[in-house]
């Protein structure tokens, strides 16, 4: 009998303790996935739904959208300032609470009120996804099948301009227009993910040879470039073979060979490196623009993508060159554990390895063909081709035609599109974006800048 009444009083005291401290949240359903702007958010804690509200972290979104985002302690207020009202900007009095308060929450000078009281999770604030949609001024679309939320930023209605500054491009803009804080030098181009390519595959190896031979070879002309270029052509034409894993992991090892390495190297052991270079360029342009056609994308621009992420394949971040992996897919800044979803993908010709960052391939063409697959689902919401292998894990996370042309891709396929830091400081300013456009900076006008080096349009 006494032992029955301590059990009684030890599950009384239990009960008790978990009914005033309660734990948010209790979270046995598979995971919420947030994404913004098609990318996914990638942080901790996770979004999870409570009372039938999705709760999202309000630091990570809110920086993701490029906000800055304050916690004050000593009133236990969230602050988000987006910089719409300028820098001047400052709280209205506080309403008196008690110090347990639950959190307030304001957007610049203005409380958002919610019917679900935000909630702090391993010292971060969660916040209801109405919040975003209601006084962010985001598109928030909610999938229950797969239980992923989609916030997107809603774009100003275009405007025209009065007098054009600079000449238009062949084909008309896009949907969007010049800001006023673009410079007359950096008008919206407007130019598709879809098309036909314009440049041939002497011409985009030909700008990535002389990006590298001058390193190697100080001093090299115009016209020896074109040499090394107009053989390795011949060469390779007579006798293809797609590029492989070795070549490309030979290119990387010899582009980052030290300087004094390079300074002892004789007349023609520096011939036959420069022959190797412009062959293997060659052979990734070739398979690039095969790919590009495949797909109806641009395969000419989407290796200049590739060359602007891997800095003409001499690689140097979390990505080497043996993944195959020219474009950065699934390298989110979290090493791998493995145990990644392919979310369709053939897992013999994509899987991901511990410890490691980003998709491995099994080959560069498969490689290749994922980033088209994946810049497919930015620039169109059509099907992909019947009768290919889904190879990009992360297509089915990307909301469907949100970046139909190059420049859109700044701020959706990279995050935040623009350069941080010396000697540019957007993060500063108040639209870091549109200054960075204002510059020619942006992840997509990067990309055309290297493309327009062959001379094309």
């Amino acid at each position: 009998m006494l032992r029955f009444r301590k059990l009684c009083v030890f599950c009384a005291f239990v009960l008790g303790f978990l009914l005033l401290f309660p734990s948010y949240p209790a979270r046995a359903e598979s995971p919420v996935l947030c994404f913004i702007d098609g990318q996914e958010l990638i942080c901790d804690p996770a979004p999870f739904i409570v009372n039938g509200r999705t709760m999202v972290p309000l630091r990570a979104v809110g920086e993701t959208l490029g906000m800055d985002v304050h916690w004050l302690q000593d009133v236990r207020v969230a602050w988000i300032i987006t910089g719409k009202k300028g820098s001047d900007i400052s709280l209205p009095p506080l309403p008196e609470r008690d110090s347990p308060a639950g959190p307030l929450i304001f957007v610049d000078d203005v409380q958002v009120p919610s019917d679900v009281d935000p909630v702090i999770v391993n010292g971060r604030i969660m916040i209801p996804i109405s919040a975003v949609k209601n006084y962010l001024g985001m598109k928030v679309d909610w999938y229950e099948d797969a239980r992923h939320v989609h916030i997107t930023r809603i774009q100003p209605p275009a405007e025209v301009p009065e007098e054009p500054t600079t000449v238009v491009p062949e084909e008309p803009p896009g949907d969007e227009e010049p800001s006023e804080q673009e410079s007359p030098g950096h008008k919206y181009l407007g130019i598709p993910i879809m098309g036909q390519a314009k440049a041939g595959a002497a011409d985009m190896a030909r700008v990535a040879f002389e990006a590298a031979a001058s390193r190697i070879c100080p001093g090299i002309t115009e016209s020896e470039s074109a040499g090394y270029i107009s053989r390795a052509k011949n060469s390779v034409e007579s006798q293809y073979h797609e590029v492989t894993t070795l070549e490309v992991v030979n290119l990387t090892s010899i582009l980052n060979r030290s300087t004094a390495e390079l300074k002892q190297l004789s007349p023609a052991e520096r011939d036959q490196i420069l022959n190797f270079i412009a062959s293997t360029y060659y052979k990734i342009a070739r398979l690039y623009l095969e790919k590009g056609q495949q797909y109806g994308i641009r395969g000419d621009i989407a290796f200049f993508q590739a060359a602007h992420e891997t800095g003409w394949w001499r690689f140097g971040g979390l990505v080497t060159p043996e993944q195959n992996n020219y474009c950065g897919l699934g390298a989110t800044g979290k090493a791998a554990t493995a145990d990644e979803p392919l979310r369709g993908a053939n897992p013999s010709r994509v899987w991901f390895v511990e410890g490691k960052h980003g998709a491995f391939f099994d080959t560069p063409a498969t490689g290749i063909e994922a980033q088209m697959q994946h810049l497919y689902a930015y620039a169109t919401t059509r099907d992909l081709p019947p009768g290919v292998d889904l190879l990009s894990p992360r297509y089915r996370l990307v909301t469907k035609g949100i970046a139909p042309n190059w420049e859109d891709l700044g701020g959706k396929w990279a995050v935040p599109g623009y350069p941080r830091g010396a000697p540019y400081y957007y993060e500063t300013m108040p639209d870091p974006f549109a200054a960075a456009f204002a510059d020619g900076r942006t992840y997509g006008q990067t990309i055309l800048a290297l493309y327009f080096r062959t001379g094309c349009s």
